[in-house]
């Protein structure tokens, strides 16, 4: 059984990243500064969970990489680096691991005052491999820019932030039922709290919580995605979940579960 957890986790940092984080599209165009971008390759090499997922920092990114309708929502512009989140395969395991682990880099990056956004469907995949060498039966499954944010947002960011107000989020009753329940223990209630903040593809928030014998069980709604995948954006909601949980003082570890629609089970003690 596959299994994940950050034992060493800043909780408290990426706490803070988690809440104050946007995904940005348009960037200035400079290069990171050398000291920013060596701190992201000590975390790339840092962290790495598990062997279903790895990350990898492109320094000098093509903006070839990104790819989008011109001038629509998905167009990133001006990002000089990127990283690359390659999973083992495009199976479930590895959909959820680079969530997680993927999520855990941006979040350092968002520390670092360096901007990112999740892209999950709008890359060029060829361009990509020019640039990024994959074993065997690896695939991309995501990349984000990496970059200082253009100081005006443009066009599509307004749109999308409704002039500078937050995105809707679901009510945590709607992705965790009876959450002021005795069922839910308070480290569970912090964990589901965080994982609604989470970064989902088109903001659809798929993550549904329930408590089953004392763990936090997650799992998608509906059908799952074919462009992209739900268990990727439930894999970030589960890294918000584990740092808010062991901010509450509680230690755990994700046990990956593959049946239908249930994603992972976070198992108390097992970090």
């Amino acid at each position: 059984m596959t299994t994940l957890s950050i034992p060493a986790a800043p909780v408290d940092r990426w706490l803070a990243a988690a809440r104050e984080r946007r995904s940005r599209r348009s960037f200035d165009g400079q290069p990171l500064a050398p000291e920013a971008l060596e701190a992201v390759q000590e975390a790339v090499e840092r962290w790495r969970p598990t062997d279903e997922a790895r990350v990898v920092l492109l320094r000098d990114a093509p903006e070839t990489i990104f790819r989008g309708i011109v001038g629509g929502y998905g167009r990133i512009t001006g990002a000089p680096s990127a990283l690359v989140m390659i999973g083992a395969s495009d199976g479930p395991a590895a959909q959820a691991s680079v969530g997680y682990l993927g999520e855990a880099l941006i979040l350092e990056a968002t520390a670092l005052d360096i901007g990112t956004c999740w892209v999950g469907g709008m890359y060029d995949s060829k361009a990509v491999g020019q640039h990024v060498e994959l074993a065997s039966g690896e695939r991309v499954l995501a990349i984000t820019p990496l970059g200082t944010p253009s100081e005006r947002l443009n066009s599509a960011e307004r749109i999308v932030y409704r002039a500078k107000n937050p995105k809707p989020r679901k009510p945590t009753d709607e992705i965790a039922a009876e959450l002021g329940s005795s069922a839910w223990p308070a480290w569970a209630r912090a964990g589901v709290e965080a994982a609604r903040i989470a970064p989902s593809a088109s903001n659809r928030q798929p993550w549904r919580f329930r408590m089953a014998d004392g763990a936090a069980v997650v799992a998608f709604d509906g059908p799952e995605s074919k462009i992209v995948s739900k268990r990727l954006d439930c894999g970030i909601a589960m890294l918000h979940f584990e740092i808010a949980a062991r901010a509450a003082g509680v230690s755990g570890a994700w046990e990956l579960l593959e049946h239908r629609s249930d994603v992972a089970r976070f198992a108390l003690g097992a970090a």
